[in-house]
């Protein structure tokens, strides 16, 4: 199959102690969460994340055939954020362009889809790209964990780092977390035992395994696995339940950058490229609300010279500048000044 080729993230500097936003509402938190600027959205983290990625596979931008971009933060419902993306990075104008929205599982059908298009030879490089920024409710368990962040591959069938050795879907009717177009954020049952099990748990597990069922791969061979960190011990419960050794499980970022929805499992891949071998094989599981995808990812002997070409994900994590929590409230909207 076809492989990345490159790979970027872009994380804002801004950080919000959680215990800051949970406090004033008689909850607790633990840890920090990444927030937008001022000047800050998902489009413009985006594009801060393709040029990273664009610079790591070392090619020019007007030479990518299709533009994939996945994110359940998206302000519209009736306009597509990748031609400005596309016309920002300086792609051609007859470019393929493809928004996947409404899921936290969207980036990995963003990257699924971009699969699909090389395989079919439709295209001969595609970039995908996933932000996320989340609405959460004041006082909501969303206003203290979500994180904001973006990341981006450039995928292609030649001169690739890493192969993409294959990948399965699960999905079912199953839904824990929404967002319905009157909503102004992010709810959920708040049965999170019942979430966990028969949603992330159930369908990752399953996934995970038909993907292993495929490829004739058993837990042993993989040397890494990534999945959604919605926080952090639900990870290792999955790699429990299908068989990966808990020193496999990629750290959790959670404490550092939040949740960071469908961008979680591929900001971690980011920051595992970077910092990867030859010969390692990456278990890759995605989830949002009945919907999971899993890859095997084989890292290749041309990762060293994609490493060190863009920011990496560890100097963005290092890079800080904390806010309070009314300053967040202005940040996000949620609070404004009279206009006179």
């Amino acid at each position: 199959m076809a492989g990345i080729v490159g790979y970027g993230v872009y994380v804002p500097q801004y950080r919000l102690k959680q215990a800051d936003a949970a406090m004033p509402w008689g909850g607790f938190g633990m840890g920090e969460k990444a927030v937008c600027g001022w000047d800050e959205d998902i489009v413009s983290m985006a594009a801060e994340a393709m040029e990273n990625a664009v610079k790591s596979a070392g090619i020019k931008a007007n030479t990518i055939d299709a533009l994939f971009l996945g994110t359940a933060s998206t302000p519209y419902l009736e306009q597509h954020l990748s031609p400005i993306l596309a016309q920002t990075l300086g792609m051609a104008p007859q470019v393929q362009l493809l928004d996947f929205t409404g899921s936290l599982n969207s980036v990995s059908n963003a990257m699924t889809s971009c699969l699909d298009a090389l395989a079919a030879k439709r295209i001969k490089t595609g970039l995908v790209v996933g932000t996320e920024n989340r609405a959460a409710g004041p006082g909501s368990e969303g206003e203290v964990n979500f994180g904001a962040a973006a990341a981006a591959f450039v995928i292609g069938n030649s001169d690739s780092a890493a192969e993409i050795e294959g990948f399965s879907t699960y999905q079912t009717m199953f839904y824990d977390r929404w967002r319905a177009t009157k909503d102004s954020w992010v709810s959920n049952w708040f049965d999170y035992r019942f979430a966990r099990e028969y949603g992330y748990q159930k369908h990752v597990s399953e996934a995970t395994g038909d993907l292993m069922t495929k490829l004739e791969k058993k837990p042993d061979d993989f040397t890494n696995a990534i999945f959604y960190q919605a926080d952090g011990r639900i990870p290792a419960l999955v790699a429990k339940h299908i068989g990966i050794k808990a020193d496999k499980v990629f750290p959790d970022l959670t404490p550092a950058l939040g949740d960071l929805g469908s961008v979680s499992a591929y900001v971690c891949l980011s920051g595992l490229l970077e910092n990867s071998q030859a010969g390692q094989r990456i278990l890759l599981g995605t989830y949002g609300a009945g919907s999971a995808t899993a890859f095997s990812i084989l890292v290749g002997d041309k990762i060293e010279a994609k490493k060190g070409r863009a920011k990496n994900l560890q100097q963005y994590v290092e890079k800080k500048l904390y806010v309070d929590y009314p300053a967040y409230l202005r940040m996000m909207g949620t609070l404004s000044r009279v206009p006179y």
